[in-house]
């Protein structure tokens, strides 16, 4: 553990109470709903919410002391049988779907992510950390907490991982080392969101902060590494692929861009074209009846044929028209709602990269 001098972190003193508290735990992966049961220790936990949660940092001790603070809630002696409790369950599921580690990171991310966010603890005066196993017994918690359970839970698993504190935002999430040119805005580190569920490595969207509310990441993070493990993310690349894609099919379908502008302008087209051949129409009408009103009138008959013979070769060549418009109207909209729903898939598989990314390799845009 990272520790600065004379600085005094929170430490969990279990109670004397005896037996477990049960809890049921349900989460979404890749299409599947993984429910189980864990027994967590009554004094484990009491102990936990009741122990302080602040430090004791001498002035001028800068932000040296927050590495040993966040790895003081993720890596406490006590919370050691919690996280084997825990873990236990996911490793089984793991092994039924014969994960790899990419995957298996993933998977304890959405554990994370699913757990609902404490709008009341947001709203109240008191924020301070929950201990990870406080979270879980909860079901509750506010980025701090759920950021603190899956940087806690990762460094377990042997991966290397951070507690990312963006102070302009007022927010914490958590940071696993990737790959040169794949990391957020320079920190070593890709973003993984515990408030929301999503791709590890996105951190495009609006969430709520520690202040209750919600806002874009757009900060350099501090960097504080609580898990020292030999484990790396290397699905990055697939990642940056899926979020550049989401990325270009949002600004191609937005609302007032030039796809959608060009497909307003033919439908207008279409509209119009529509109107001018309902007049078109009438006047041929009007024209036929006045040519059968000249028939004795041989001159005039003659004039009024050849105006009523071009009024009908002018309708139908707006009818022709309009066929095309209509044509190229549909393929408009044909391609829109395949880019929709292409875009749909994007966002409603966040929890399944690798499907995804097969799905837009032969994507175009």
């Amino acid at each position: 553990m990272q520790r600065a001098k004379n600085v005094q972190y929170p430490v969990i003193s279990p109670s004397s109470t005896e037996g477990n508290v049960c809890v049921r735990l349900t989460f979404p992966f890749r299409h599947l709903h993984h429910t189980f049961t864990i027994a967590v220790s009554k004094a484990l936990y009491d102990g936990a919410r009741t122990s302080g949660k602040t430090a004791r940092v001498p002035a001028r001790t800068g932000d040296a002391w927050l590495a040993g603070y966040y790895t003081a809630f993720t890596t406490d002696p006590a919370l050691v049988p919690f996280y084997q409790t825990i873990l236990a369950k996911l490793r089984k599921i793991r092994s039924s779907q014969n994960y790899d580690d990419d995957s298996y990171l993933e998977l304890i991310a959405a554990f994370v992510q699913s757990i609902p966010y404490d709008t009341e603890k947001v709203a109240s005066i008191n924020r301070a950390p929950r201990f990870p196993v406080e979270t879980v017994v909860d079901k509750k918690g506010i980025c701090s907490d759920k950021s603190l359970l899956l940087a806690g839970l990762l460094a377990h698993e042997g991966y290397a991982v951070a507690v990312l504190h963006f102070s302009a935002e007022n927010h914490l999430a958590v940071g696993i080392p990737v790959q040169d040119g794949y990391d957020f805005r320079g920190c070593g580190c890709a973003v993984i969101e515990s408030t929301a569920l999503g791709y590890v490595g996105d951190a495009e969207g609006v969430f709520p902060a520690g202040d209750g509310k919600t806002r874009k990441l757009a900060s350099r993070p501090k960097v504080f590494f609580v898990g020292h493990g030999s484990k790396r993310y290397g699905s990055i690349s697939q990642v940056a692929r899926i979020l550049a894609t989401r990325s270009a099919l949002l600004e191609k379908l937005a609302e007032n861009g030039p796809f959608t502008q060009q497909i307003r302008s033919k439908e207008s087209s279409v509209s119009l074209i529509k109107e001018e051949l309902s007049v078109s129409r009438n006047k041929i009408e009007m024209l036929e009846e006045n040519t059968k009103k000249l028939a004795e009138d041989t001159e005039g008959f003659a004039v009024a044929y050849t105006e009523y013979r071009e009024a009908i070769m002018c309708h139908n060549k707006r009818v022709a028209l309009l066929a095309e418009e209509i044509q190229r109207y549909n393929q408009l909209v044909d391609e829109y709602n395949r880019l929709a729903a292409a875009l749909a898939y994007l966002q409603h598989n966040r929890l399944d990269r690798p499907k995804t990314f097969a799905r837009i390799q032969n994507l175009r845009i």
